[in-house]
């Protein structure tokens, strides 16, 4: 039993770090293709949880 515990607390520890770097990564690419297209520095602009700077209020 203790075993079984262990592996799906390491399997798990490791998937849902695995999950943290793929976000942070992807986020990072997509800010980064934002400044490029914008060609400044978005720092200050930009929706830190969708890694985008477009104003989506008039969008439907």
């Amino acid at each position: 039993m203790d075993d079984a515990v262990f592996w799906v607390s390491s399997i798990g520890g490791l998937l849902s770090l695995g999950v943290f770097i793929w976000y942070y990564a992807s986020l990072g690419k997509r800010i980064s293709k934002e400044e490029k297209e914008a060609g400044e520095d978005l720092t200050y602009k930009i929706n830190p949880f969708t890694g985008t700077s477009k104003d989506t209020k008039g969008k439907k």
